[in-house]
């Protein structure tokens, strides 16, 4: 009998985690869709860089749990220390989601939790791509970021049209 009484705490306990990391625990649609930040989204959207640019877009919700906030926390580290020029000169910029806030662009790239997403811009076509390895090192910044330069380095390769223009625009080769 204690072993069930086990199973069914560790039972509840995951849908407990699990609903932590992908929800606002109940905001209402009208709540969500009023974003808290005053400047609008075209005011945004003018804000990011043209031409090839890839974009790491962390979303979340507004209450997240510490494998959220480690997430983006351990991303932004990753991009300071292996792509620093790339990510000062603009070429890759970082970006957090709300998805209670800005549910349109969760839509969008049909995320409907926590996600970490790679998108490349070049010359007006978008590629994009979920990455869920991110979620297997969250606790521990030593495996997150040699795995997320791994997932970057290879979503860059993927597009040689945009390691060209990189290099064209920086003199550096994407490593």
């Amino acid at each position: 009998m204690s072993k069930n009484l086990v199973s069914i705490l560790c039972g509840i306990l995951s849908i407990l985690f699990f609903v932590a990391c992908n929800s606002s625990f109940g905001a209402s649609d009208s709540a969500k869709a009023v974003p808290q930040s005053s400047e609008t989204k075209e005011e945004k959207e003018k804000n990011l860089p043209t031409g090839d640019t890839i974009y790491i877009i962390h979303f979340h919700p507004t209450v997240q749990c510490s494998c959220c906030i480690n997430v983006g926390n351990y991303s932004k580290r990753g991009l300071e220390k292996y792509y620093s020029k790339l990510y000062k000169d603009g070429h890759i910029v970082f970006k957090e989601c709300n998805i209670d806030e800005d549910s349109l662009m969760a839509k969008r790239y049909g995320i409907f939790g926590s996600a970490l997403v790679f998108k490349k811009s070049i010359k007006e076509k978008e590629e994009f791509k979920e990455i869920e390895s991110v979620w297997e090192f969250c606790e521990d910044e030593g495996k997150y970021l040699p795995d997320f330069k791994i997932e970057l380095d290879r979503f860059m390769k993927e597009s040689k049209g945009n390691e060209a223009s990189i290099k064209e625009k920086t003199g550096k080769t994407i490593p």
